[in-house]
Parts: structure tokens; sequence; C-alpha cells
């Protein structure tokens, strides 16, 4: 196991009106509507929470909180030194705030890529969502290819990096 001082990442944050960082807990998805909009019909909403669960375990990870609500949490798993695979879930209210989301999805990958001297972060979106793709490109992703039927429920997916 690794040492993460995920305090150095909260502090590195940008300032949200009515908003604010922690550092990602199995129990924000308890309230977190983003789980269970979650569009996949190959997985169950307990499967996809303990998968988030996991992911947090080999990486940081934070909740993004509005109005004391959770609506994304997002974060890094490192594949080994130097390479993390970053991860995501949003609520579809997040999209309110997509200059907020934005700026602190760019400002943790920023930070991470840093503190954790990485030289690659990568990612999977898929092929059919282009809102999620274009986002992905908002956050300095490059598309490199394509993985087919890559995901739970057998979609297509690009694999993307920031470098």
């Amino acid at each position: 196991m690794f040492l993460i001082n995920i305090d150095k990442i909260l502090q590195a944050m940008p300032d949200v009106n009515n908003g604010y960082y922690l550092p990602f807990h199995a129990s924000h998805l308890d309230n977190f509507k983003g789980i269970i909009e979650y569009d996949s019909k190959a997985i169950t909403l307990e499967d996809r929470k303990q998968l988030l669960v996991n992911q947090s375990a080999y990486g940081p990870s934070v909740t993004a909180f509005v109005n004391s609500r959770p609506v994304a949490v997002f974060g890094l798993m490192f594949h080994w030194k130097g390479v993390g695979e970053a991860w995501s879930v949003f609520a579809e209210e997040s999209r309110r705030y997509p200059i907020a989301m934005t700026k602190g999805a760019i400002a943790f990958f920023d930070i991470c890529q840093i503190l954790f001297v990485l030289h690659r972060i990568q990612i999977t979106v898929k092929c059919n969502d282009q809102r999620a793709v274009r986002w992905a490109k908002a956050l300095k992703f490059i598309e490199e290819g394509v993985m087919v039927k890559y995901s739970a429920d057998q979609e297509d997916t690009f694999m993307m990096r920031r470098t």
C-alpha cells in the first residue's frame, strides 16, 4: 500500500460557491444520485457502489458536494509508477455547475500528476457518449484508440490520455 496525503490535494482544489470537496467515503454513495443515474443494465446498483469503493482504495479520490449534497465522485487508480487511470461518476445535478466541475477535475488531475510524478493519466469513455468525450477533451485528454466491447455492457470505448 502507498501513502496518499489527500489533505494536500484538497488544499489545492479550487473554491466553489456553496460547494466543497471531501475525501471519498463509501457513505457518500448513500445520497448520491449519480450512482442511481449510471446508465448500465449490465451491472447492479450494489455492484456499481462496490466498484467505486474498490477503485478508491487504489489511489486518491474525492467527492464534490454542492449545498451539502454529493454531486460527483472522482479519483485516480495507480497502475504502476508514473501511470494512473482516472475515473468519475457525476449526478445529473452536477451539470448545473459545468465551470466548477471542470475546474475541479482539471485541478485534481493536475495536482495528482505533479504530486505523484505521473507521466500518464488515462481514462476510458464510451464512444457513443459525445458529451463525455467533449468533457474529457476539456480536461486535456486526447483519444488514442477504440477498445471494442470494453464496457460492462459491451459498448466500445475510447482510450484517452493526458501526458
